[in-house]
């Protein structure tokens, strides 16, 4: 398995997602639930320093953001987007079982409890990108 998925088989698609997720199974899993909207191209990486990677080259329309990542951590890389102004715009549900409370000061920022519920997910991923 690739240390990143990225997705270009329809460039047609309109709706760039981005997931950082350390866990290969829910990233996989996530990955086909988006891939299966008609609307969304997904990419799928392991770590927040892969996704600052990703983003040199692509800005998406929104990241979906596990909070315990190797190295950085979610809000860390939550910190990063925020600080350049190319970035701060894009939308970011972060996903944990533990949610810090520092993340009420985050403007761009949505939480998402785990466990979830794949229909919730794709019913936050839709709201964040209207």
């Amino acid at each position: 398995m690739s240390k990143s998925q990225c997705a270009d088989r329809e460039p047609v698609r309109s709706k760039r997602i981005l997931i950082v997720e350390d866990d290969h199974l829910l990233g996989d899993l996530l990955l086909e639930a988006l891939q299966e909207e008609e609307v969304y191209q997904a990419c799928h990486v392991l770590s927040g320093e892969m996704a600052l990677n990703i983003l040199q080259t692509d800005v998406p329309a929104l990241l979906l953001l596990d909070y315990h990542l190797p190295g950085m951590n979610g809000l860390e890389l939550a910190d990063w987007l925020g600080s350049r102004e190319e970035y701060d715009h894009i939308p970011i549900l972060l996903m944990s079982a533990d949610v810090p409370q520092e993340v009420s000061g985050y403007k761009h920022l949505r939480t998402l409890q785990k466990p979830f519920e794949l229909a919730i997910l794709l019913h936050l991923v839709a709201e964040l990108l209207t």
